[in-house]
């Protein structure tokens, strides 16, 4: 493949910081929190195996809001974009100096997401031959590198997970994968309080604005 004929190596555990990969596994877990609440107490509205495919849908909802929520804190450790489509789909995109990050649902950390063009495009920013260099008058010198693109990952059943996926040039591979922290709480823990209060945020958002979108 042309990345492992042509890149130079690269150490992507660098290009996260340990404060960037703790807030990223929080925005996963209280995501995925709030959903699995969702369905324990509304499940008789969403039990119907005809809503399968929207269960999923809200899970990845769930996350990608919580994103947002997150993003607003002036501590937040990212630039927080949106990505918009036709039909007023949106996602949430992050940016720091070195990488490029969507979020999505996989069937487990070694498999990517549904393909998509803009994926397969940014993709291309995973090869030293396809960086492209940009000028930036901020920095000095006034160009760097485009960032690199990766995908945080998250799903499972019973067992849930949470990764970040670097794919190939293409699309059609993944060169590395690094599992995010779990991060655990006791039951009467500060962090725990914190928790519980963003998944309550989290929940009275989506019924009071996720609920059409996810629907519809």
């Amino acid at each position: 493949m042309l990345w492992e004929v042509y890149a130079m190596p690269i150490n992507f555990k660098d290009i996260f910081t340990t404060r960037e990969l703790l807030v990223l596994s929080s925005i996963v877990q209280v995501g995925d929190s709030a959903y699995h609440d969702l369905m324990d107490t509304q499940r008789p509205m969403f039990g119907h195996p005809y809503l399968a495919d929207t269960r999923g849908r809200i899970r990845t909802k769930f996350v990608q809001m919580q994103c947002e929520i997150e993003s607003h804190d002036p501590k937040f450790p990212f630039k927080f974009f949106q990505r918009k489509f036709q039909y007023n789909q949106v996602i949430p995109e992050l940016r720091s100096k070195n990488v490029i990050l969507h979020i999505a649902r996989s069937k487990n950390p070694e498999d990517l997401p549904y393909t998509s063009r803009y994926k397969v495009s940014l993709s291309n920013n995973n090869n030293a031959l396809y960086r492209q260099m940009v000028i930036d008058l901020n920095n000095t010198p006034p160009y760097s590198d485009e960032p690199f693109y990766a995908l945080l990952v998250f799903g499972g059943c019973g067992k849930p997970f949470s990764a970040i996926q670097f794919p190939e040039p293409g699309y059609n591979g993944i060169i590395e994968v690094l599992p995010l922290p779990q991060i655990s709480f006791s039951d009467e823990s500060e962090d725990t309080e914190v928790f519980e209060r963003k998944k309550a945020v989290l929940k009275k958002e989506f019924l009071v604005h996720g609920v059409e979108e996810v629907v519809s």
